[in-house]
């Protein structure tokens, strides 16, 4: 193994104070890069220094064996350390804030550094999907994420990870009854689905329409968001228990509170309400390039399909309201 790579590295880690790196440390780091793929445990190494390293150093070099996961290395050589210096920092930047003071000197240089951890958090936990579940559940984690968000990108995009949600979804149109298997991908609120949903489908049902490229490519997370818009073609609602009628879903919630018929997310389209809110692409936001957003259309359903889905929403006759529900577990 070139210990030498590693060592010449290390040393440029500590020398580093931020801002752009020089040539010695440009050098030493295409050094690293080179070794990782001719002897990828290197990489392993790297990663159980990163809590020796000073703040800068630490974060660049975490930055840089994220650029190794994006490029197809194993996320279980540098993926545990990488995290486990996120959550070592993220409660020391919170004290700051949160204790309403000025950040003392070690805060505030852990607070520079955390943009650059945060990516490489995010790369590697896009691969660490046990690792996300985890988190996610993480009271006390997900508060301190919610509440550094809005003074650091650091804790935005780590926060969005860990909302993301990827899952099956069935999609019935009520009048002209005709149905859908989908997909969606690394997508937090309703309004972000609808508008990748209506991509999916496009002119397949009544009052579908082809897509706004752009409006779809920044949904997608192929180019950088930026001000925009996109509107309603249907009525988005979904089945409740206890609910006598059809649910609107709410664009601003999470995907999660959709509900779910023998374990599968259910979306019931109809006609838009006239006047329907818009919604911009800040609901778009934060965009994980590492965690693009995607809905894939898998199958149309058969007419029997169809109408046996109707009839465990509590819709066999095609009835949109006033129904109760059946089955609807």
């Amino acid at each position: 193994m070139n210990d030498a790579a590693l060592t010449d590295l290390l040393a440029a880690c500590r020398a580093y104070a931020g801002g752009r790196v020089d040539s010695r440390f440009n050098a030493a780091a295409q050094a690293f890069y080179a070794s990782a793929v001719a002897q990828p445990k290197i990489v392993a190494r790297a990663a159980r220094e990163l809590g020796r390293l000073p703040p800068p150093g630490a974060a660049v070099l975490a930055n840089m064996l994220g650029t190794i996961i994006e490029k197809g290395g194993s996320v279980e050589r540098s993926g545990p350390a990488v995290w486990e210096l996120y959550l070592a920092w993220l409660p020391q930047i919170h004290r700051g804030f949160a204790g309403r003071k000025e950040l003392s000197p070690r805060q505030r240089q852990l607070l520079d550094a955390f943009q650059l951890l945060g990516q490489s958090v995010v790369s590697h936990l896009s691969a660490m999907q046990q690792e996300r579940m985890l988190a996610a559940g993480n009271k006390a984690l997900m508060a301190q994420l919610a509440e550094l968000q809005d003074y650091t990108p650091g804790a935005a995009w780590v926060r969005q990870v860990l909302l993301s949600r990827s899952d099956d979804l069935l999609v019935l149109h009520l009048s002209s009854r005709q149905g859908f298997r989908l997909r969606y991908e690394n997508i937090v609120n309703g309004f972000h689905l609808f508008t990748l949903i209506q991509a999916a489908i496009g002119e397949r049902l009544p009052g579908g329409r082809s897509s706004n490229r752009f409006i779809v490519d920044m949904a997608r997370c192929v180019t950088v968001a930026e001000e925009g818009s996109d509107e309603p073609w249907w009525r988005y609602e979904t089945v409740q228990p206890d609910e006598p009628s059809l649910v609107e879903i709410s664009g601003e919630a999470s995907v999660e509170t959709i509900s779910r018929i023998d374990g599968r997310q259910i979306i019931l389209l109809s006609p838009a309400a006239e006047g329907a809110a818009l919604w911009d692409t800040s609901f778009f936001t934060p965009q994980l390039f590492a965690m693009p957003a995607n809905v894939v259309l898998e199958e149309a359903l058969t007419t029997g399909e169809v109408e046996e889905w109707f009839a465990k929403a509590g819709l066999p006759s095609g009835e949109a309201t006033g129904v109760e529900g059946a089955d609807r577990a």
